[in-house]
């Protein structure tokens, strides 16, 4: 174990920095330990306490589950997996060349062919014969097949490559009319026609008004969640059963196969609700606990909106590196025609850097939320503002010494994301494929969950403690072995309701957003287009928004359910009305795993 770094001569729990009362200490005076440890700040939490009995399990070693178990410890400060963060940042800048030096490669020559008008005709490729083929493919449904066919992938491919004939083309244009002030003139007056009545101006005061409505609602499903916890647990099993029960009705007028799979559908949500009725308490105190960590530290919704803006950051730089990596590898020339097909391995390897790139920046921010909730449940004083040291700290942490870690894990993910997807162009290209390729799917898919809920849990462990990626997972295989806990931790009942709360404050941000465009008199379109755009600015908005803040909730609620595992007692002494909440709970529905 490393050694204590505080000057005591005992070993409590250090978190963050802040000595935790030592309950094994009798003597309950504050210690002070040295903030200049080489150790100091690293991990949530620092025990040289020895193995002992499970307080929440009697059956220490029996067949029950129990045993001998050790609460985790702070690492000491260094970087972990750094190989992983190395390659990451080096997959970084090879996009960023590539979309550097091919993008301005791919627009020079788009630029040129608009500029000479284009001939609009196909390249001929010689064969080996001495005949000729036509060849003329677009670039864009060529490296379509590569992605998911009218996917969101896809339509990024078709954007970003339209957008830069379009940005060409319009250079061109303006250069070779620059000299006629009529043409220049026509040209506004065309595309004022194309726009009509539309005004970007008042598309954008809806964006802005949408955005500003759903932070304030959200925050305030925040406080309802607190209070009402259990009610909308219930509500959102309740609405599911009505909503299968409206499908099943609806498919007996279909066919007979759709009304046995509606029918089905039912039975199996109701079956669901009746089995996990009896965890809605359970799942309430988790979510209570775990929304009002988030509410306590509100600074982590900055970093949370900050990383969509990075998410679209570089879902742009992938757009570009991507759509002009395939347009100059493939031979392609300013008309969009191509001499060869894109390359199977280079589309591998530009799926995975997409998704590679995507886990990270989730899972640094699953990470920062980690080790801030572990902050507020050791040392509340240290996490418990909307700019806490907790917030600060765990956020440094996830971008430095346990980045690293974080590449490791959602590289594996990416992996089979990226091995999933060829496999689905492939099988769709082959107009549906054999059995092995739908089974290999399947096989994928399947591997992709079990490895992303695995990660979901060592990113924990990750946040708290500061350990590697194979020592988090370890970790987690041996917490929940020994508490017996196996069957608790599959509990979804607070992400359904996480879902039904981002969808209604999408549904209100929308029709704010379509009273507001009829007040105004915005019109986009006719007038059924215009209500529809409206109401589509503010769902988006509100849907993506709240969804980004519930995902810290979603993520403070594995947190919790592992930090109670590890320190029950550090809950009662810091959080006394939870704690007591959370204890009730378990005595009441699991008594034969609780014995704290």
């Amino acid at each position: 174990m490393a050694s204590p770094y505080y000057n005591a001569s005992t070993s409590p729990p250090v978190v963050q920095g802040v000595l935790v009362n030592n309950n094994n200490n009798n003597n309950n005076n504050n210690k002070i330990y040295d903030h200049k440890h080489a150790n100091h700040g690293i991990g949530a939490m620092e025990t040289e306490i020895s193995p002992h009995r499970n307080p929440l399990n009697p059956n220490n070693g029996g067949e029950d589950g129990g045993g001998d178990w050790i609460k985790g410890e702070a690492q000491p400060r260094r970087c972990n997996d750094v190989a992983f963060a190395i390659l990451f940042y080096v997959h970084l800048g090879v996009m960023t060349w590539c979309a550097a030096v091919f993008g301005s490669r791919m627009y020079s020559e788009v630029a040129e062919s608009a500029m000479n008008g284009g001939d609009g005709g196909g390249r001929e490729r010689e064969l080996g014969s001495g005949d000729t083929e036509y060849y003329g493919s677009e670039t864009v449904e060529t490296v379509s097949e590569w992605v998911a066919e009218s996917g969101v992938m896809a339509w990024m491919v078709e954007s970003a490559y339209n957008l830069i004939s379009s940005v060409a083309s319009f250079a061109a244009n303006h250069s070779s009319s620059s000299s006629s002030e009529n043409g220049g003139r026509a040209l506004q007056e065309e595309e004022e026609s194309n726009y009509g009545t539309t005004d970007i101006r008042d598309m954008m005061v809806l964006l802005v008004i949408s955005t500003l409505i759903a932070l304030v609602v959200s925050t305030m499903a925040l406080s309802v969640l607190i209070r009402h916890a259990q009610f909308l647990i219930k509500f959102a099993l309740l609405f599911n059963i009505a909503a299968t029960a409206l499908f099943a009705i609806g498919s007996l007028f279909l066919s007979p196969f759709a009304a046995l799979m509606g029918t089905a559908m039912f039975v199996i949500t109701v079956y669901y609700a009746y089995v996990v009725w009896g965890r809605i308490p359970f799942a309430a105190c988790n979510l209570e606990t775990a929304t009002t960590a988030v509410k306590s530290n509100l600074g982590l919704a900055f970093f949370a909106y900050s990383s969509l803006f990075v998410m679209v950051g570089w879902s742009a730089l992938w757009t570009v590196s991507f759509v002009s990596t395939m347009y100059v590898t493939c031979g392609c020339d300013g008309q969009a025609q191509c001499e060869k097909d894109p390359s199977e391995a280079l589309a591998f390897f530009m799926l995975l850097s997409y998704y590679w790139t995507f886990y990270v920046i989730s899972n640094v921010i699953h990470v920062t939320v980690a080790g801030t909730v572990g902050t507020w449940w050791f040392v509340p004083s240290e996490g418990s503002s909307c700019c806490s040291n907790g917030v600060r700290d765990s956020f440094v942490r996830s971008v430095t010494t346990s980045f690293g870690s974080i590449c490791f894990g959602s590289l594996l993910v990416a992996i089979l994301e990226a091995s999933k997807q060829m496999i689905k162009n492939l099988r769709e290209s082959e107009d549906g494929g054999g059995v092995l390729l739908c089974l290999a799917e399947c096989l994928l898919a399947c591997l992709q969950d079990i490895m992303e809920y695995f990660n979901k849990w060592a990113f924990v462990f990750v946040g708290l403690y500061g350990y590697t990626f194979v020592e988090s997972g370890k970790n987690v295989l041996n917490l929940f072995k020994t508490r017996g806990w196996t069957t608790i931790i599959t509990d979804t009942l607070a992400n359904s309701v996480l879902r039904m709360l981002s969808a209604a404050v999408g549904l209100i941000t929308g029709l704010v957003a379509l009273a507001i465009a009829q007040i105004q008199g915005m019109v986009f379109g006719d007038e059924l287009g215009a209500s529809a755009a409206a109401f589509f600015i503010g769902f988006v908005v509100g849907t993506v928004l709240t969804s980004t803040l519930m995902t810290l909730v979603s993520s403070a609620v594995n947190t919790v359910i592992v930090c109670y595992a590890e320190a029950p007692r550090e809950f009662q002494e810091n959080h006394p009305k939870l704690a007591e909440d959370m204890r009730t709970t378990w005595r009441q529905f699991w008594p034969s795993e609780f014995y704290y």
